[in-house]
This record gives C-alpha cells, structure tokens and sequence, in this order.
C-alpha cells in the first residue's frame, strides 16, 4: 500500500475476478443446458454494460487530467477501449448465436469451446491493458498530479454513477478485495455520499460479503 490514493486497484480486482469466474463457467458448462446458457449470457450483457462505463469514466475524468500534463499520455489507452469494446461486442455476438441454435451436440461443445478460448484471449488482452495503467499510468498520475486533484476526480467518477451501477461494482469488487482495502472504499464512500445514502452503501456491502468478512471489516470502518 502506497498511502496514495490509487484510481485503478479496486476495480481492476474487481474485474479480473469476474473475467476468471466467467472463464471457469465457460470451462465447465454443459452446452445441451439452455437454462445455463441464458444465465451465462445475461451475465454477459451486465458484464459489458459494466466495462463500457468503466472506459467512458477513464476517457472523462482520467484521460483528460493525464493528457494535459503528458500529451498524447491517453491516446494507446483510448485506442485500446475501442478494441476491447469490439472484442466484448463479438464474442457477445458468438454466445448469443450459440444459444440461438438448435442442441446439436456434435457442434454446440465445439462453439462453446471456441467461445472458452476467445474469452480467454480477451482475458489476455484487458489485463495487457490494465496492467499498463496499474504499472505505468497511475505512478505517472501520482507524480503530475496534486492529491486533491485525484482525490476530486475520484469524487466525481463516483458522482457520475448511478445507484445500480455503483451497485454492480461494489457487487464484483469487495469480493476481490483484502479487508484493507475493503476499509478504503467504505472509508472513502464515508467521505463521499450523503449520509443516507451511505448508510444503504454499508447494508450492501454486508449483504455482499457474509458474516465472516462483514465482522472482520467492521473494527477497520469504525463500527
């Protein structure tokens, strides 16, 4: 832990725990299922719905700050939500066209076997990407950046969401998260939402994580 506020760890624990869980359904799904294949695919849409706001919040608040102190600092990072955008997009396409098609079992286990592989090669894009961001973007951000000035572009982002959308994220990242940085978030959330709001912000965060993590959390929020 830096001490600094980093604009990039929760979330991206966050996503990669759902990429995972998304690859070992993938891996272990039984194509002739549709039940299954109907809720893997409405995990999907979420899941996407949820990555394109997460690039249009970087290309607003983040990227901009970024490039007016490197120039050019956002253009390979905009250029690769673009991709990655088209990526999801597709392989979307595919899993759809899987659970359209009449149970074949001698093509269903190839196609969705074909759609375990381009998850995976998804996976291995993003994390290229965000790896980026972790390792080379944020120490940048950290070093042409005021902590005020992070710390409001942080409060907007925040601001930008709306309640089912901080929803989901609170949803994919607290499970992802050690209890410390558990205790960021629901610090920062403290600072950051009106205190109704917060109040329902601390009732799902227990709901997400269970008895045994809620406890363990609870001495490190002030509760």
């Amino acid at each position: 832990m830096t001490g600094q506020l980093d604009l990039y760890v929760g979330i991206h624990k966050g996503q990669r725990g759902k990429f995972f869980e998304i690859a070992r359904k993938a891996g272990r799904m039984d194509h002739s299922d549709q039940g299954s294949l109907g809720r893997l695919y409405e995990e999907l849409v979420a899941f996407r719905e949820h990555m394109r706001l997460h690039a249009l919040l970087e290309e607003k608040f983040i990227h901009p700050l970024l490039s007016e102190r490197v120039p050019g600092g956002a253009r390979k990072l905009e250029e690769d939500h673009r991709v990655i955008n088209q990526q999801f997009d597709d392989i979307l396409t595919q899993f759809d066209g899987i659970r359209a098609r009449p149970a074949e079992p001698e093509t269903h286990g190839e196609l969705l076997l074909e759609f375990y592989r381009a998850w995976n090669r998804f996976i291995s894009f993003y994390f290229t990407h965000i790896n980026v961001e972790e390792e080379s973007v944020q120490p940048t951000l950290w070093k042409v950046c005021t902590a005020k000035e992070l710390a409001d572009t942080f409060r907007s982002i925040l601001a930008s969401q709306n309640p089912e959308e901080l929803k989901y994220n609170l949803q994919i990242m607290l499970p992802a998260m050690n209890v410390y940085e558990r205790a960021e978030i629901i610090n920062a959330g403290r600072a950051n939402i009106p205190p109704q709001a917060f109040q329902g912000f601390l009732k799902l965060a227990e709901q997400i994580l269970g008895p045994e993590d809620w406890t363990a959390l609870k001495p490190k929020i002030g509760l």
